[in-house]
């Protein structure tokens, strides 16, 4: 085993000329032999100057041993991290061991200016783009740009300059965000919005001139992929309401420049996708609109883990059936470019083949086309139509669905991760779509209603549902899940395989209790995490995959299937875990919502109160 083909395996990702080898690094940056006690000249195998942080890299063979495994290459990185002439910079260490790409081993390190501690980060676990490790670098040293919390507040804020005066409708704040988004990624667009003028018509909006722009530009950007399965859509049209927002011309151009500064820009190297999604949950739950019971929109925390539950291979072709704002997708992109490692082809290829989305809903398939746009493009296969052919809890399709059908399947789906409308049944269709679209050992992910296999009405379609799927797992959510929708729907994550043989009688399925997901609920700002959740979906994740029983996990083992064949889908075996004290939702909802009300009014008083004062406004 050569530390050589290593070497190359390195130079070969990033280029040989990216980086400086250790023979014509600098001495100025001062860095020390390895040897312990020597004071002479040392150098990492790569080096490279970013400006205003560095890299240093140590490759070794990983042949076992105490100078080329991989623990060799940890230390020697981390030794040069340390031992240099530049103390008050900061730095990024990679040690990489392998002798060929699938088995190559990476792990970053960061180094704070003036600090003597080295923090191994938890991703990217391969070697990446240098764009890609610039965006570690700075969530590393910089925090996210764009953190939960401060994308929160912006978009709080912004809510309520759209409100102001009636400007913008709350059904179509998100839709008028997504275009504002969209319009700052059009050059054309940047170049003319800061110079647009008052009309001299005042009959008109000041900022009609303003609203011409935006309109189109965003029809220029999204018209340049429509997928010929789609419905017919018409983006001028869809954008049409923009062309009447009155919003005084200087605050207007005020805003664009503030989203473009607090959103947009950071949105470029943030490492969180799905902003439009958030963007769409606070505008409708702040305008109390969140009462459409066939969208219930999942939680953030639990979208992810659904697709890390999915167990995405290179190669997958995700499917979402009733994708929303695209936020599976979103999530599914990033992982499948981060198994790209960098290679631009094939990240252009999971762009183009590897992402599939259908929705009826025209404002959340607008929605999610917005998102795919600013965040990478993979808008080749989003559908504007409904996905269902399979109706009436049966798995006949009609003559009329066959095409759709068949042209799904012909994309070759491999795993499906959606979030159903729940009314009238609709979770039992949606799972019987996923399974006619996906690939034989497809994987489908589904949060829906825990009684759905259960229902006695739903029996005859469980029973069909198994003689072409396996069950794997099923996860219980707590029941405050969707308590910042008003839901009191009880849920559970079902994992289920597509295969010839079905679901085997005597198999065992996975059963986890997770009434406890590490969030609560915080008045004024709904569910959050009190920072247990990385734990918690760790040891759910193992549960899962390995099929385990676990105390820690509250998972257990059963089959669904008692010895007469009768199919007990909650399983045989019932929960084995201590339960707590159940509570009223309903109650607990409405409660927290007339709280929420009454804080905002007495937040819209206090600011009232204060500009009548000549101190300014009040941020909430």
């Amino acid at each position: 085993m050569a530390e050589s083909t290593t070497e190359n395996l390195f130079r070969k990702f990033y280029g040989a000329s990216t980086f400086i080898e250790k023979r014509d690094i600098p001495k100025k940056f001062g860095f020390r032999s390895k040897r312990e006690g020597s004071t002479d000249d040392g150098f990492p195998d790569f080096f490279k100057d970013m400006g205003s942080w560095l890299i240093v890299v140590e490759a070794k063979s990983g042949e076992p041993g105490p100078r080329s495994d991989h623990a060799a290459a940890v230390a020697d990185v981390q030794g040069y991290m340390t031992t240099n002439a530049v103390p008050h910079t900061d730095i990024l260490g990679i040690a990489v061991s392998g002798q060929s790409e699938e088995s190559l081993r990476v792990t970053h390190f960061f180094r704070k200016a003036d600090a003597e501690e080295i923090e191994e980060l938890d991703e990217p676990r391969s070697l990446v783009s240098l764009e890609a490790l610039t965006k570690h670098y700075e969530a590393a040293a910089h925090g996210d740009p764009l953190s939960d919390a401060e994308l929160r507040r912006f978009l709080v804020r912004l809510n309520e300059r759209f409100h102001k005066d009636s400007r913008v409708r709350d059904t179509e704040r998100s839709l008028f965000f997504s275009a504002l988004m969209i319009a700052l990624d059009d050059s054309k667009f940047r170049s003319v919005y800061v110079s647009q003028v008052i009309p001299d018509d005042t009959r008109l909006v000041e900022g009609r001139y303003l609203n011409d722009e935006i309109v189109a530009a965003v029809k220029r950007q999204l018209a340049k992929k429509v997928n010929s399965e789609s419905k017919q859509i018409d983006w001028e049209d869809r954008f049409a309401f923009i062309k009447t927002v009155d919003i005084p011309l200087d605050e207007y151009k005020k805003i664009i420049s503030d989203i473009d500064e607090s959103v947009h820009q950071p949105s470029k190297r943030a490492m969180k996708r799905d902003i439009l999604g958030r963007a769409y949950k606070i505008f409708l739950s702040r305008a109390g609109k969140m009462d459409n019971k066939n969208i219930i929109l999942t939680p953030d925390h639990i979208k992810t883990l659904m697709v890390d539950l999915a167990r995405l291979e290179r190669d997958d072709v995700v499917l979402d059936t009733c994708m929303g704002s695209g936020g599976f997708l979103m999530d599914a992109m990033e992982q499948l470019v981060d198994k790209a490692h960098g290679d631009e082809k094939r990240i252009e290829h999971i762009h183009e083949h590897q992402l599939i989305g259908m929705e009826l809903d025209p404002i959340l398939f607008a929605l999610a086309c917005s998102n795919m746009f600013l965040h990478g493009d993979g808008r080749s296969n989003l559908l504007f139509r409904d996905s269902l052919v399979t109706r009436a809890r049966a798995f006949t399709v009609s003559k009329a669905d066959e095409k759709l059908r068949d042209y799904v399947r012909g994309l070759h789906p491999t795993k499906c991760v959606i979030n159903p409308p729940y009314e009238n049944d609709n979770p039992i269709n949606f799972t019987m779509s996923a399974i006619e679209y996906l690939k034989e050992g497809g994987r489908l992910i589904i949060i829906m209603p825990n009684n759905t296999l259960s229902k006695g009405a739903n029996e005859k379609a469980a029973l069909a549902i198994l003689q072409r799927a396996r069950l794997d797992f099923v996860i219980d959510m707590p029941q405050q899940l969707f308590f910042e929708q008003g839901r009191g729907v009880k849920t559970s994550i079902f994992g289920f395989t597509k295969t010839s043989n079905g679901h085997e009688r005597d198999s065992l399925v996975t059963f986890v209790d997770m009434e406890d997901d590490g969030h609560e609920v915080r008045t004024g700002s709904g569910r959050r995490d009190t920072g247990r959740w990385p734990s918690i979906a760790a040891l759910i994740g193992r549960a899962v995959r390995d099929g385990m029983e676990s105390v820690e996990a509250r998972s257990w083992r059963s089959p669904v299937f008692d010895d007469q064949g009768t199919l007990s889908a909650r399983g045989v075996r019932r929960n084995p875990w201590p339960q707590s004290e159940s509570h009223d939702l309903e109650a607990a909802v409405a409660e927290w919502q007339e709280a929420r009300a009454k804080r905002e009014e007495t937040l819209e008083r206090m600011a009232q109160v204060l500009t009548e004062a000549g101190i300014g406004g009040f941020d909430g």
